[in-house]
């Protein structure tokens, strides 16, 4: 999977008059009572971009969902990509006809939060009676911005580090490693002729884990120079220098998972897609995923997605209780299956009983955290990547400490 920033738009920002067609009017109880009468019909509208399966889950969902909240009708709508939502979005609101609640990830949330695109859920938490005690902590934690909570969590899944096993194997390697010390020392033995000890896709999905393992950080923009995001950087270009690693746009590929499948690079920082995308592009490589190495600490992102209600969603109650539905177990097992940890702990005990292949990530739920990025996150991540491309491909000269002193000037 290719991670892909998305657009934001000034006039989503500016035009959030969202006016949703109600079929009726009609107010919620608590999640535990329902939602009222079944003759009081209200329709709340769900967007999300995914997959023709996900479609199908969610299509249960909303057939089921008056089992719940009898005075809810949900209906889906499915959008071909997260550019195509942001694009289509403005438009929908200014005619009326957006959804009430979407799903979306946590890469880029932060910018649509600060904006004032979601409504804080606090209040309406405690009116609907959702219960919040049923997700991680940690889940939770990502989609609480400035101490208001702004997501239902739905799934969340830390970073990974794979590693080739046939080739580690070939290479008379020992004990996987835990550290970037340890990383580096095998890479130089699996260096070999065409394929390259390590690949370090100079995206800010990557570089976000490396500097997080050294204990630092974007926050929020206000951390972009610290010393611990410079000693990441600095690991990062030493390894270049010495000729051990390798970024996918040098061998002619759009992201990590392809230089990886195409037997290129021995390692590389990932995440759960590389399974799915692996059994189509190269079924017979065996991996091993591991948590990011540690470099002074423990650390790593958290890709999480959650529902989000629109700031200007007519009854937020309603839409909120949608949301809180589609966490259902039934829901979530489904989602499961293909691939997705739940955010709800006992489902994610048995995720990693149904994908073993992953048990090792396991641990690194207690301290994986949110990316991190400036409000201008779009801008943050292109100016990042440009950065280090101009040093590492274009061999602009400058230090990392250069990099990221001229970076963080530009979001004081």
């Amino acid at each position: 999977m290719m991670k892909v920033h998305k657009k934001l738009y000034t006039t989503l920002v500016l035009c959030l008059a969202l006016v949703v067609s109600l079929s009726a009017c009609g107010s919620g109880d608590s999640a535990d009572k329902g939602a009222g009468s079944a003759d009081e019909k209200i329709t709340v509208n769900f967007g999300f971009w995914g997959s023709a399966q996900d479609l199908e889950i969610y299509q249960q969902a909303a057939n089921a969902i008056s089992e719940t909240y009898p005075n809810i009708e949900l209906k889906i709508k499915q959008y071909p990509s997260s550019e195509q939502f942001w694009n289509t979005l403005p438009g929908e609101i200014a005619a009326g006809v957006a959804p009430e609640f979407i799903k979306m990830s946590n890469e880029g949330a932060y910018e649509y939060i600060n904006k004032g695109l979601f409504t804080p859920l606090d209040e309406l938490i405690e009116t609907t009676g959702v219960d919040m005690d049923r997700f991680m902590e940690a889940s939770k934690n990502i989609w609480s911005v400035d101490g208001q909570q702004y997501g239902i969590p739905n799934s969340d899944m830390p970073a990974m580090f794979v590693i080739n096993e046939q080739m580690w194997q070939d290479a008379g390697l020992g004990d996987y490693p835990t550290t970037w010390d340890e990383v580096i020392e095998a890479a130089k033995v699996l260096n070999q002729g065409d394929v390259k000890g390590i690949i370090v896709n100079l995206d800010a999905f990557h570089i976000t884990n490396y500097v997080k393992s050294f204990g630092g950080g974007w926050g929020n923009g206000e951390t972009i120079n610290s010393p611990e995001n410079v000693q990441a950087l600095e690991m990062i270009i030493d390894m270049y220098e010495e000729g051990i690693a390798v970024t996918p746009k040098s061998v002619g590929f759009g992201w990590d998972g392809e230089v990886f499948a195409n037997n290129l690079g021995a390692m590389s920082t990932g995440g759960y897609w590389y399974k799915g995308y692996l059994k189509d592009a190269n079924p017979d490589l065996n991996y091993v995923a591991l948590p990011v190495p540690k470099g002074t600490t423990n650390g790593s992102t958290m890709s999480s997605d959650a529902y989000m209600v629109l700031k200007d969603a007519k009854n937020k109650e309603a839409a909120l209780q949608a949301a809180y539905y589609m966490t259902n177990d039934t829901t979530q097992t489904a989602f499961m299956e293909l691939g997705f940890n739940p955010s709800i702990p006992e489902l994610s005990a048995q995720y990693f009983e149904l994908n073993p292949e992953f048990k090792a990530i396991e641990p690194a739920l207690e301290y994986s955290t949110d990316y991190g990025y400036p409000t201008d996150t779009k801008r943050f991540t292109d100016e990042l990547v440009k950065e280090l491309e101009g040093l590492i491909l274009g061999g602009s000269g400058k230090t990392a400490q250069q990099i990221l002193d001229d970076i963080q000037s530009q979001f004081q």
